[in-house]
């Protein structure tokens, strides 16, 4: 299971300043090296004597920060499975509601790992020098993976009056948040229809409440995300226009992040950290894509442990997240979305995404592992 703690006050005052301006477990990590850091070595002449015995690997407990949601799957899976135990790991858990309640303490050493999306608010920060990097995909919609999607209330639907993102025009569309990946991808819907942000009214409001509100006719569309996109579907209260793997193939919407202050203090760690989370991202896709029934079970049984998703019969219905096997991001999908952003005037500063994007430790798990078969 997942320990989880409680935020500490300084935490939750730094962030507020920051806003205002899945199977048996592995065996014990003593008898399982790191795999990106003790490969195997030609056996001796002569086994080592009895009264000498290889000493563990320092255990070191890191501290993370995870939105409970699907995407942080390969976390979990990691956890409960062992995974960062073998590579000599602890995880102290917390649950945020939004990945912008993490850059704070990320940027202040006050958490070392973090699972959450870019945005402009992440790109302002970097640019007044916080230091944090992507380091892998936690979520993106690959083909058949289209977890995020465009909805209409269906009772316009069955009249007619809407039919397409043309059809948004004076409309109140919902968005959990202005400036992240939810809004990119309806903004890439109202300009593919000839229309902007500029001829909608948009509206903030949290996935749980966009299901009632659609459904009372508070909200004419919606950007969301599963499980809500099904919930809306089995309420027979919204129609699913298009998915966003559809809209924009391969769009990257989630990201692992790394603390600057941990990935220079504790390289090493956070290479093994890695080489754990990449392990639990392959068995998502082996229980997923590949259809391993076994992996699926366990990996439904992990989820309904830790996500928000307790409805395991969900889990049949909802489109899943895209988690690549490899941990490389979509460069082009993120640098596409700080152009909107600056347009948008959400953003105050351009960027270097090559220098925020850090796929170095990604690619020393892939090592460690071999590639995903």
């Amino acid at each position: 299971m997942v320990a989880r703690r409680g935020l500490t006050a300084g935490i939750v005052l730094t962030a507020a300043l920051a806003l205002s301006g899945a199977c048996k477990p592995a065996e014990p990590a003593a008898q399982s090296a790191p795999a990106s850091v003790q490969p195997a070595a030609t056996a001796p002449a002569a086994a080592p004597a009895p009264s000498q015995p290889t000493a563990p690997p320092q255990v070191e407990t890191l501290r993370g920060g995870v939105l409970a949601s699907t995407t942080d799957a390969g976390i979990f899976i990691a956890q409960d499975l062992g995974y960062f135990r073998e590579q000599g790991i602890e995880l102290d858990l917390s649950t945020f509601d939004s990945a912008a309640r993490m850059v704070a303490p990320l940027g202040a050493g006050q958490l070392d790992i973090g699972a959450g999306a870019h945005s402009a608010g992440l790109n302002n920060a970097i640019s007044r020098g916080v230091d944090i990097k992507l380091v892998a995909d936690k979520g993106s919609a690959t083909p058949g993976h289209g977890f995020q999607a465009l909805v209409f209330r269906k009772e316009l639907v069955d009249s007619g009056q809407l039919r397409s993102p043309a059809d948004l025009r004076g409309r109140r569309v919902a968005v959990s948040a202005r400036g992240i990946t939810v809004e990119v991808a309806l903004a890439t819907w109202l300009r593919r229809a000839g229309l902007s942000m500029d001829d909608v009214e948009p509206v903030e409001m949290g996935f749980p409440d966009q299901v009632n509100a659609i459904g009372n006719g508070s909200l004419d569309a919606t950007i969301s995300i599963e499980p809500f996109l099904t919930r809306i579907v089995d309420l027979n209260v919204g129609t699913i226009y298009q998915r966003t793997d559809e809209l924009i193939p391969g769009y990257q919407v989630a990201e692992v992040f790394y603390a600057g202050q941990f990935m220079r203090e504790q390289p090493d760690v956070a290479r093994r950290f890695m080489v754990a989370y990449l392990k639990g991202v392959r068995y998502y896709n082996d229980a997923f894509d590949k259809g391993d029934a076994a992996k699926r079970q366990e990996t439904i049984n992990i989820l309904t442990r830790n996500t928000t998703v307790k409805d395991a019969a969900l889990y049949d219905r909802m489109v899943m997240p895209g988690l690549a096997p490899d941990g490389h991001l979509n460069v082009a999908s993120i640098s596409e979305d700080q152009d909107y952003f600056l347009a948008a005037g959400l953003q105050q500063q351009r960027i270097d995404i090559n220098t925020l994007i850090d796929h170095s430790f990604a690619d020393a798990a892939v090592q460690a592992l071999g590639p995903y078969q």
